[in-house]
């Protein structure tokens, strides 16, 4: 299968072509029960993450829960 490379925070990773968004978290143990997540800085809601394809060169974050008041 082809690979590509994406970032994943600080960190290169290669990765099977045509894995989603969702896939990908899951393939990393990543709790994706109270995170967001971006793609080149594009928010990509939790409904969303099932059809985010990722891209060569895509840079994915994640983000923690912020409380403030």
């Amino acid at each position: 299968m082809k690979k590509i490379t994406i970032i994943f925070g600080d960190k290169l990773l290669q990765i099977d072509a045509n894995q989603t968004l969702e896939d990908f978290l899951r393939s990393e143990s990543v709790d994706t029960r109270n995170i967001a997540t971006s793609v080149n800085s594009d928010l990509i809601l939790r409904h969303e993450r099932k059809d985010k394809i990722l891209k060569e060169k895509d840079r994915v974050n994640i983000f923690g829960p912020i409380t403030g008041g």
